[in-house]
C-alpha cells in the first residue's frame, strides 16, 4: 500500500517539474537566439531612445542670480536638469543675448541642483564696460564636453538597465525556486521513500536467502554428524590388535606333548 501511495505522489510530482522545465527552457531558448548583432542593435536602440542625436544638447539658457563683487564669479539658474553631468573645472562658453552675439568663456566651480556656479575668465569679451549686469540676466551656453557627458550618461544608462535586466531574471529563477521549494521537497522526500522501500525490499530478499542457507547448512551439518559417529564406529571395528605369539608359546608346547619347561621361561632380550 505504501509503495503505492509513493509511486503516485512521485507520478503527479514529476509531471509538474516537466512542465515547469519546459517553461524554463523555452525562456532561456528566446534569450540564447538573440544574437550578438542583435543584441547590439537593441542597445543601439535604448541609445536612441535615450539620447536622441537630432537634439543639440551642447546648449542650454539660464538666468544669472547673484554675482561677487569682482565680477568673475556667476551663480546661474537653469531648467536643464542635464546640469548634473557637469564636473567642477569643465569649460564652457555663453552669450547675453541681449548684449552681444561674442562669447564669454568660463569653468564650472559648483554643480547644485537647478544652480551653477561660474568663474568667469573676462565678462567683457560679452558684455559692455560700464553697463550693470543685472540679475536674472538670460544667457545661452554652449558646452560641447555636456553633449559627450550625456552621450555617456545614455549609454551607461543602457547598460544599467541591461545589468537591471540580468537581475529580474536572477530573481525570477530565485522566485520560482522558493514557490516550488515544497514541490521539490515532496519530490525529493519520494525518492528516497522509493529508495528506502527498494533496500528493505532488497535487505528482505537477501535476509531470506541466508535463511534457507542457514537451513541448508543445519541439515547438511546433520548428515556430516552422522557420517562421521559412522565413521568413528567403523574406525573402532577396524582397530588392529598388537598382538605377539612368543608371549603364549609356552602354552602351545604343552599342548603339542613338546619338551618345555615347567614354568614360563623368562623373556630373553635379544
Amino acid at each position: 500500500m505504501r509503495s503505492i501511495i509513493v509511486f503516485n505522489l512521485m507520478s503527479f510530482f514529476t509531471f509538474n517539474l516537466l512542465q515547469l522545465f519546459v517553461l524554463q527552457k523555452t525562456l532561456a531558448d528566446d534569450f540564447a537566439r538573440e544574437s550578438e548583432p542583435k543584441l547590439q542593435k537593441k542597445l543601439k536602440d535604448k541609445l536612441e531612445s535615450l539620447f536622441d542625436p537630432n537634439l543639440d544638447y551642447k546648449k542650454f539658457s539660464g538666468r544669472m542670480t547673484d554675482r561677487d563683487k569682482v565680477g568673475d564669479i556667476l551663480k546661474v539658474f537653469t531648467e536643464n536638469k542635464n546640469i548634473k553631468f557637469f564636473r567642477p573645472g569643465d569649460p564652457l562658453e555663453f552669450r547675453l543675448p541681449n548684449q552681444s552675439d561674442s562669447l564669454c568663456r568660463g569653468f564650472i566651480k559648483v554643480v547644485e541642483k537647478d544652480y551653477l556656479t561660474l568663474y568667469v575668465k573676462n565678462l567683457f569679451s560679452c558684455f559692455k564696460k560700464g553697463e550693470y549686469m543685472r540679475r536674472g540676466s538670460q544667457m545661452v551656453f554652449y558646452a560641447p564636453v555636456l553633449e559627450e557627458r550625456i552621450k555617456d550618461a545614455g549609454l551607461y544608462r543602457v547598460i544599467l538597465l541591461r545589468k537591471k535586466e540580468e537581475y529580474w531574471n536572477q530573481l525570477r529563477k530565485m522566485n520560482q525556486f522558493i514557490w516550488n521549494y515544497d514541490q521539490r521537497k515532496i519530490k525529493v522526500s519520494a525518492d528516497y521513500d522509493k529508495r528506502i522501500v527498494a533496500l528493505e525490499n532488497k535487505k528482505r530478499k537477501e535476509l531470506d536467502i541466508l535463511l534457507g542457507k542457514k537451513r541448508d547448512q543445519v541439515l547438511l551439518q546433520k548428515e556430516i554428524v552422522k557420517k562421521i559417529e559412522m565413521l568413528d564406529s567403523d574406525l573402532d571395528f577396524y582397530i588392529i590388535d598388537q598382538y605377539e605369539p612368543e608371549l603364549d608359546r609356552w602354552h602351545l608346547d604343552h599342548d603339542l606333548g613338546l619338551p618345555v619347561g615347567k614354568k614360563p621361561q623368562k623373556k630373553k632380550q635379544i
